[in-house]
């Protein structure tokens, strides 16, 4: 297993790495493009963990585990992001510099600072029709429009990840204790994402410092999928909950101020309530060894 363990790393960092640096350095930046390669980089985990199953370990390609079991753990993975993004937009004024953007003015700042400079024009005239019902407006499409993509095609996105990290891998190193395995997932989930944050991605105002911290987002990450997937007893709970996460970042244009290193969900406000929430699985899944005991 150890050797598949390389193949899949190998694999799954070379193409996603290989990509990035093909599109930025060949083809160029742009506001689609940027999109279109952040799919591609996704795929790297699942094009290893092919590699690694087919070719190493000789085994038949199928899906890591069980795909699908409904339960409340299910359930949970989709609401854990919403609750995870609710709880950093709330404590974020507490960091030095950061406010809530609540009112449809600051909200519409937020918004415009978000976009390129070319849409503006188009985002103001959009926004002027909903005048002061645009934090309602805009906290509808979060909502619903998150949940929507997040069960779609966020999850379609995610799924290039997460059959490696929380598919092939916690099958590989299914022996170690839980919070050792989740600990080297998510390092090694952080690290792979250094390209896209050095180019700009998630910390545009801090990329070098931000590909440190977007490790630090990922290690504290890592234990809540880890839980849940197990939990739920299928990956599909990690895809859901990845896909989920990725489509409410747009709340963090609740938040204004500050710098990228401090608001958002990667920033220093995520990093807070996911150290909570690192905190929530230590706590149950204590209670349910005490409960077996």
């Amino acid at each position: 297993m150890r050797r598949a363990v390389v193949v899949f790393l190998l694999v799954a960092f070379g193409f996603s790495w290989s990509a990035c640096e093909i599109y930025y350095r060949v083809i160029g930046a742009s506001l689609i493009g940027d999109r279109l390669i952040g799919l591609v980089f996704m795929g790297g985990p699942t094009l290893g963990a092919i590699a690694a199953t087919r070719f190493v370990l000789r085994e038949r390609i199928s899906w890591p585990g069980p795909l699908f079991a409904f339960n409340a753990w299910l359930l949970a993975a989709i609401g854990l992001p919403f609750l995870f993004a609710a709880c950093y937009v709330a404590i974020s004024p507490l960091l030095p510099g950061l406010t809530h953007a609540l009112d449809a003015d600051s909200l519409g700042a937020s918004i415009l600072a978000s976009i390129p400079v070319e849409l503006h024009a188009v985002a103001r005239a959009q926004m002027a029709e909903f005048g002061a019902m645009l934090p309602w407006v805009y906290l509808a499409q979060v909502v619903l429009g998150g949940l929507v993509a997040g069960l779609t095609v966020n999850a379609i996105a995610a799924f290039g990840e997460e059959w490696g990290w929380r598919g092939f891998l916690h099958r590989a190193w299914q022996s170690w204790d839980f919070w050792s395995r989740a600990a080297v997932i998510g390092v090694l989930w952080g690290l792979w994402h250094a390209p896209l944050i050095l180019r700009g991605h998630n910390f545009p105002e801090h990329p070098q410092s931000g590909a440190a911290v977007m490790v630090l987002f990922c290690l504290l990450w890592a234990p809540i999928f880890e839980h849940v997937r197990e939990r739920a007893g299928c990956v599909l709970a990690a895809v859901l909950m990845h896909g989920m996460m990725n489509a409410t970042a747009g709340a963090s244009l609740f938040v204004a101020g500050g710098n990228d290193l401090l608001r958002g969900p990667a920033g220093a406000a995520g990093c807070l309530v996911l150290v909570a929430g690192c905190a929530w699985v230590y706590f149950d899944r204590r209670s349910r060894d005490h409960g077996r005991a």
